[in-house]
């Protein structure tokens, strides 16, 4: 029986499963953005014509290869042909985050503290329910990094090429996944200590032609792959690049709504400071529907004395588990943190689950040290479980139908103070 509870699979796939059902609960009932119904046409538009526009120019567009598969797989654009691969991906984030942590740290505690952050998360949540690629870029990084941590350790080069797979896909839903990929092209080149690989001598060359190979065209020709519609329209490789760079002025210069630039706060170095919310208001049938994401303070409020904690455990130790931990979480945030424009905490889904996973760990090194008692980290964990819950109404879009959460979604409201 002790093993059962001890087998880390078996919690990693129950905080899947609840994960999913997190996600997935009511879903028919949520009414759709006006966002989601442009995205519908934009995947239809760009995988059958190649036509971009409708929606997110600015962002890469396997987003629409995702939500045309998903519609064909269930017949036509409903809640779940919209919305499904976003819920599924992001569910399925939650056992690869645990067994990249794993593969980290190998320890239990950590696995599963990882998983479950993530798994009751309600931002993560909120926006996973909808058609975006918010949920969906988050698992190809998650993906790309426990393929290139496997490769590390000696489970075969094969491992390297998926992981150039997955950052590939990774940076064609949305450009986060250009940081961790870099981070995981740079280890396996410049740090040959902490690979298996090196132990078996592997030649500098080898290495550096498997991380052209892997870690360079194989991503970017994932990434091309995904413009094949509106490449078929007869552009060139130079309207290409050209277009590249025309997003990435288009990306500096983003700004959202007009509310949500003056009323939600835009800073990603506010984060881990104080709650910080995304909103969603749709009006459908005659009702008023409001979504309020924002993460659990519980679990993010410890991220950055956790990050102190692990750097400081690798300072110590120089092991592999704490170095990419804190390496993987600060290329994913500081990125958002020094940019000059506006990053809203819609951004956030690709920099918690490292931020989960530090704090998971700093509280493992609390447990082992003794510094902190397992009825105290139980009293912690159901904390966490029961403010999730709580806020999971204002996730789910049901922000005004509760007394408490319309108390919240007014100090976010755009209208006090201006008169009605």
């Amino acid at each position: 029986m002790r093993r059962l509870v001890s087998n880390h699979h078996l919690w990693l796939w129950s905080l899947f499963a609840l994960a999913f059902l997190l996600r997935g609960w009511a879903l028919s009932g949520q009414p759709p953005l006006g966002d989601e119904v442009l995205a519908a046409f934009g995947a239809d538009n760009y995988v059958h014509h190649g036509i971009l526009g409708q929606i997110m120019l600015d962002h890469p567009p396997l987003r629409n290869w995702v939500i045309f598969l998903t519609g064909w797989t269930f017949g036509e654009y409903s809640a779940w042909g919209l919305r499904f691969g976003s819920v599924f991906l992001a569910s399925l984030t939650v056992p690869l985050l645990g067994y990249f942590a794993h593969a980290l740290f190998g320890r239990f505690t950590v696995t599963v503290l990882a998983a479950l952050f993530l798994a009751v998360d309600p931002l993560h949540i909120g926006l996973c329910r909808e058609a975006f690629q918010e949920g969906v870029t988050p698992f190809f990084i998650m993906a790309g990094l426990l393929s290139a941590i496997s490769g590390l350790k000696g489970r075969g080069w094969g491992w390297h090429y998926a992981a150039g797979l997955f950052f590939g896909l990774a940076s064609a839903s949305k450009w986060h996944g250009l940081f961790p990929w870099a981070l995981a092209a740079a280890i396996y080149l410049f740090s040959p200590r902490w690979a298996v690989a090196a132990e078996r001598q592997e030649p500098w060359g080898a290495r550096l032609l498997t991380t052209i190979a892997a870690y360079g065209a194989l991503p970017v020709t994932v990434y091309v792959a995904a413009w094949l519609p509106w490449l078929l329209r007869g552009h060139s490789l130079w309207e290409f690049i050209d277009f590249q760079r025309s997003l990435v002025i288009a990306q500096y210069h983003h700004k959202a709504s007009e509310d949500a630039m003056k009323y939600l706060p835009k800073r990603a170095y506010q984060w881990f400071l104080w709650p910080v919310p995304w909103n969603d208001f749709v009006f459908y049938q005659g009702k008023a529907y409001l979504n309020v994401a924002m993460g659990n303070f519980l679990s993010w409020e410890p991220t950055l004395p956790a990050l102190y904690v692990t750097c400081r455990e690798w300072l110590r130790k120089k092991e592999l588990g704490t170095g990419l931990a804190a390496a993987v979480f600060l290329v994913s945030y500081l990125p958002l943190v020094f940019a000059k424009r506006g990053i809203w905490v819609f951004s956030a889904p690709a920099v918690i689950p490292f931020a989960f996973m530090l704090t998971a760990f700093a509280i493992h090194l609390l447990l082992e040290r003794g510094v902190l008692s397992k009825r105290i980290l139980c009293s912690y964990l159901a904390g966490v479980v029961l403010v999730s819950s709580l806020m999971y109404p204002m996730s789910t879009f049901h922000a005004l139908d509760f007394g408490y959460t319309r108390w919240i979604a007014e100090l976010y409201s755009p209208h006090p103070g201006e008169g009605r």
